[in-house]
């Protein structure tokens, strides 16, 4: 697999043998793109194997990637353009090995960094969650952020960390946000801002990426607008039975509020000759409980919810950064039959929770939202655990991650079976 690669390694090994321990030594002075350049590669087709053995040999976590790497192959070539235009999988070799992979673009996502310490804080946080697993108790602690080991580090893990760093300054005020386990994300968000504080010339490149503290006189192009650390990811076992959280009487609401609408379910017509299943009308399809996916028809209230749990959740108006795109967004989740919404007598969505990101049998839930109206009520556990029942029948392993903060949320997934496997981190930029 690697025969193409022989000489460019057997050139780069002694090359970065001579140079690792001065290019860590020596941050301030060495030039950046010479860093990047020497470390950091595009993955091409030659990469496939070890790409996939990285992805799949951990599925859960890496539904985003996986997502986008079936959806986008690595290219036959490596492209000739700078790395920091470039969109798609980035990483850097040790000994002809894949060892560091990050998948660039507007969202980044680490998906492995090298290093014995990376290595040891994986393992040690996965002990500690352990404890955890299965625990039903609303205020179950949630690990600390693992702390990086870097004393523990050696010279050429340092050097691609600290080169994936410069590369995501360098992307700049291109970035929308940086998400994925937090022994990844966190090493690379901390020497980031440590390299901004370093280079806090007025010239410099690296200010393109600045934290909120950096204050005046510096290029506000990409700011922080959020930095949540510690966000435990949950997975459901499909054993769980959910049926005993939703089939219940729901409360008693105030009279001003329309109640919610119990669907019938409508088993579809038969498909037409080569008619597809996402292109059938499907009235109220499959539903448990007070939950029915989501058809086309719902895509006028859909819309507006979604954009409210969105606002309410990252910070900013998604139909007014990405347009129409955002209710394309929606159109492909309810033609892929991966949106799950409550509705009231009146047909307005007041519940909704998508499987945002799936392979084969694996789905991450995404955007949990209940209309303010409707909090306080009891009626999130029963809404939420007959939407996870619907989206389990198609993708039996489900999983999500939620800030730690929202105490509440935690409560109620925990409530439901769902059980804390990792920790994610999240860094949400703003334009």
């Amino acid at each position: 697999m690697f025969t193409l690669f022989s000489r460019r390694r057997k050139a780069n090994r002694a090359r970065r043998a001579a140079v690792s321990s001065a290019a860590v030594s020596s941050m301030d002075s060495s030039p950046m793109p010479d860093r990047v350049k020497e470390h950091v590669f595009a993955l091409d087709a030659r990469w496939c194997d070890e790409l996939e053995e990285v992805l799949f040999s951990d599925p859960v976590p890496n539904l985003y990637s996986i997502e986008h790497y079936l959806a986008c192959p690595l290219p036959v070539r490596s492209p000739r353009i700078p790395l920091h235009y470039y969109q798609g999988f980035v990483g850097c070799e040790r000994d002809g090995q894949l060892c560091c992979v990050l998948l660039l673009g507007s969202n980044v996502v680490p998906v492995r960094l090298c290093g014995a310490a990376i290595e040891h804080v994986t393992v040690e946080h996965a002990e500690q969650g352990a404890d955890s697993h299965g625990t039903e108790a609303a205020d179950a602690p949630v690990p600390d952020t693992p702390a990086l080991d870097t004393a523990a580090l050696d010279a050429t893990a340092l050097a691609h960390r600290d080169a994936l760093a410069q590369l995501l300054l360098q992307v700049g005020s291109r970035l929308d946000s940086m998400f994925g386990e937090s022994v990844f994300v966190m090493p690379l968000w901390t020497r980031m801002q440590e390299l901004c504080e370093q280079t806090r010339g007025a010239k410099s490149p690296l200010l393109q990426m600045l934290q909120p503290s950096l204050g005046d006189g510096c290029d506000h192009r990409a700011r922080v607008l959020s930095e949540r650390p510690n966000q435990p990811l949950l997975y459901l076992p499909p054993e769980k039975d959910l049926a005993r959280f939703y089939a219940v009487e729901l409360p008693e609401l105030p009279a001003h509020l329309p109640a919610p609408l119990k669907p019938v379910p409508i088993k579809p017509e038969p498909l037409k000759p080569g008619e597809s299943p996402a292109g059938a009308v499907q009235l109220s399809g499959e539903a448990a409980g007070y939950a029915r996916l989501a058809t086309s028809a719902d895509l006028g209230e859909l819309l507006p919810a979604a954009a409210a749990m969105f606002t309410e959740e990252v910070g900013f108006d998604p139909v007014a950064r990405y347009g129409d795109g955002y209710a394309a967004r929606l159109r492909t989740l309810i033609a892929g039959q991966r949106s799950a919404i409550v509705t009231d007598v009146n047909g307005r969505v007041i519940f909704k929770a998508d499987a945002g990101i799936v392979n084969l049998d694996a789905a991450q839930v995404q955007g949990v939202w209940l209309h303010p109206d409707y909090r306080g009520y009891g009626l999130a556990k029963p809404f939420f655990a007959a939407a996870a029942q619907i989206l389990q029948h198609r993708y039996p392993h489900l999983s999500l991650y939620v800030n730690d903060y929202n105490a509440r949320a935690l409560a109620m997934y925990r409530g439901t079976g769902w059980e804390q496997i990792g920790q994610f981190s999240t860094i949400i930029f703003e334009r």
